[in-house]
């Protein structure tokens, strides 16, 4: 593989958290380190309830809204896991600060961070984020942490990543965990007939 797939994530969305069991087997299949990064977007929208004069786009939005509520607590049943607030926003700014450290002091532990990570912040206490890298990574969070996390975002942005799980493979971009057979068929190189 000549250049690696850049992965992104946001640690307050539940569909990047969804995304972390069948993205890390991917990287183990694959028997490779994904590049991967931190991104910080709004939360998803709420249904909301509908009034009797709502207007068309009103209710598409409460159903919409409602669906993906829905689907995200389907997802989470199938993987064993337990959604209780789809809506929440954990504090996250130390996991994202985490994965930026990591991602340039030891990059083939980012994912393994990343999953620990969404499991202090979607299963544990997300009120006791302890990264346990240290105390250089505690002056890293002072110091050029968040500008770093800064100039992630903009990157990130300016490539088009503006939903999470994202995937750049060799400048192709993928929002969604269902692209991960398409991530896996480029990162192999097109062998064999695409995978849609």
């Amino acid at each position: 593989m000549s250049e690696r797939v850049i992965v992104c994530v946001d640690f307050a969305s539940p569909h990047a958290w969804l995304a972390m069991a069948p993205t890390r087997a991917l990287e183990q299949k694959l028997d490779t380190a994904f590049d991967w990064r931190p991104r910080n977007l709004p939360p998803i929208p709420r249904a909301k309830p509908l009034t009797p004069d709502a207007t068309r786009g009103e209710r598409h939005r409460s159903v919409r809204a409602a669906y993906v509520e829905r689907d995200l607590i389907r997802y989470a049943e199938s993987q064993g896991l337990e959604l209780r607030d789809p809506y929440r926003r954990p504090e996250t700014l130390r996991a994202a600060l985490g994965l930026l450290y990591l991602r340039k002091r030891a990059p083939e532990r980012s994912g393994e961070f990343a999953a620990r990570m969404f499991g202090v912040l979607w299963q544990d206490d997300p009120d006791t984020v302890s990264t346990g890298l240290g105390t250089e990574f505690e002056a890293y969070t002072t110091r050029e942490g968040p500008a770093e996390l800064a100039a992630n975002d903009a990157e990130l942005e300016r490539l088009g990543a503006w939903n999470v799980p994202a995937y750049l493979v060799h400048g192709e971009l993928f929002l969604g965990r269902q692209h991960l057979p398409m991530v896996e068929w480029l990162v192999r190189g097109r062998s064999g007939p695409p995978p849609i």
